[in-house]
């Protein structure tokens, strides 16, 4: 934009320049006009008065004319030098930008090649970090490795170092006690040099002491470095037979990938049952640590009330409502036990189931080896249909057919109800049969005999633990 510009102003400078050389040739002109026009006023002074008035006139004319004319070219004369000026400004301008614009690309001509050549760079280096990963795959687990190796190493290191730290914060001891030991020179008040001496038996004792101890030093650093070399040595030997022992156990394994991964499943639930059955175990246990505790109670407050100097009839009549009391809390607990009990025998049961399951899954591979070792063809296919059948069919069946009845609850007296009923309809079924409706009401009626007696044992208890309050 800045050279297209340039242009405009040098061709608006130019034409103001063409006119400023019109108007300066036309002012020559009619200054010439001028001129002759009085010289031929001069000339014919033997003419009218009215005609040179008019000459006159004309000459005025003309020269107010030319004046405006003139004040008109001195306005375009400083108007064009002003533009001139200002062009001369642009000009200047216009280089000083097309200088920065030359650098600019310079510089921009040069980080192209420089980021063409760090691309090139950095391709080439993606490159070989491709092709360097695609031949070594393992590189995470080496990298490891030495990692924990030169971890070590630094280890080993800073204990050296501290070693190195504590030699030298020796050796400034020495440097200090340098003086005292092997003596030193010293002015007296005369001016003379006097060589004090120093404790040099001891310094040469120590000094032995130091070459011991540094040689000990360099010596458990050299053992260090050795045995950390030989570790490293044999940790990649080992890892190296590891690595192909597994690969060997891999290879062994895939053939036995079913039976081993059914195994390893039917261990993992048995496990977990296993872990299951040892909280269930516990939570039995303190369920019946619990009920031994409730059971308790009434004796511990019957003993109490003895001890406090209350009669025994007195206790006794008391410890029914005791009893009474404390059912409240026994329900609970025996609930708790009943259902850990319950749920610790279903897990013992699959236990034995998963046992079961696994050891057939274990000894499947095996079986079918020795079966393919026999030389009878027909006799090999027959046991092996066999020991497929078998091992499907256990397979196949579901530990969870053991956990019957789950809808139903498991409290003691919600499943005493359930049982009662259960009789109920059986000696319904039973009134059919000849003979069983009068076994069923002989039984009807000792039930009958035996419930009111307990209910009269109940009524005189009470009657006379109400006794015992009113007195």
């Amino acid at each position: 934009m800045g050279i297209f510009d340039d242009k405009e102003a040098r061709k608006k400078i130019q034409y103001l320049e063409e006119e400023r050389k019109k108007l300066w040739d036309r002012i020559i002109k009619l200054e010439e006009q001028n001129r002759l026009i009085r010289n031929e006023i001069t000339a014919k002074t033997s003419e009218s008065q009215l005609e040179a008035a008019q000459s006159s006139k004309k000459a005025a004319e003309f020269r107010n004319k030319t004046e405006v004319r003139l004040n008109e070219a001195n306005d375009f004369v400083t108007k064009i030098t002003a533009k001139f000026k200002e062009a001369e400004t642009l000009y200047s301008n216009i280089f000083e930008k097309n200088d920065e614009a030359v650098s600019l690309k310079t510089k921009i001509e040069t980080i192209d090649s420089e980021y063409r050549e760090l691309y090139n760079e950095l391709k080439s280096k993606i490159e070989y970090i491709d092709n360097f990963t695609e031949e070594y795959p393992d590189l995470d687990d080496k990298l490891g490795e030495i990692s924990n190796f030169i971890s070590n190493i630094e280890n080993n290191l800073n204990k050296s170092k501290t070693t190195l730290n504590s030699i030298n914060n020796r050796k400034k001891e020495i440097e200090e006690f340098y003086e005292n030991i092997f003596g030193y020179t010293d002015t007296d008040e005369n001016g003379e040099e006097i060589f004090i001496e120093g404790k040099k038996e001891l310094l040469e004792e120590l000094y032995s002491n130091l070459e011991t101890e540094i040689e000990l030093s360099k010596e458990k650093i050299s053992k260090i470095n050795e045995d950390y070399k030989n570790k490293y040595s044999s940790f990649e030997s080992t890892y190296k037979s590891k690595y192909e022992s597994i690969i060997q156990e891999i290879g062994k394994l895939l053939p036995n990938a079913l039976t081993a991964g059914l195994s390893a499943a039917f261990s993992q639930k048995k496990k977990v049952e296993e872990e299951l059955s040892e909280k269930l175990q516990k939570r039995f246990s303190r369920g019946i640590t619990y009920l031994i505790c409730v059971s308790i109670i009434p004796f511990v407050i019957s003993i109490y009330y003895l001890i406090e100097g209350h009669q025994l009839d007195e206790t006794l009549l008391k410890l029914p409502r005791l009893v009474l009391a404390i059912i409240p809390m026994y329900i609970p607990v025996l609930w708790f036990t009943y259902s850990s009990n319950k749920r610790l025998n279903l897990s013992k049961r699959l236990i034995e189931e998963y046992s079961h399951k696994e050891v057939l899954s274990k000894t499947y591979e095996g079986l079918s080896t020795q079966i393919a070792n026999i030389e009878d063809e027909e006799q090999s296919e027959e046991l092996r249909f066999k020991l497929l059948s078998t091992f499907l069919q256990v397979a196949s069946e579901n530990p969870g057919k053991l956990i019957s009845n789950y809808n139903t609850s498991d409290h003691p007296f919600m499943e005493a109800l359930e049982q009662s009923y259960k009789f109920q309809i059986a000696i319904d079924k039973l009134e059919g049969i000849p003979g069983m409706g009068k076994i069923i009401a002989i039984l009807e009626k000792k039930a009958k005999k035996k419930i009111e007696e307990k209910e009269e044992a109940i009524n005189n208890v009470l009657s006379n633990v109400s006794v015992d309050n009113n007195e």
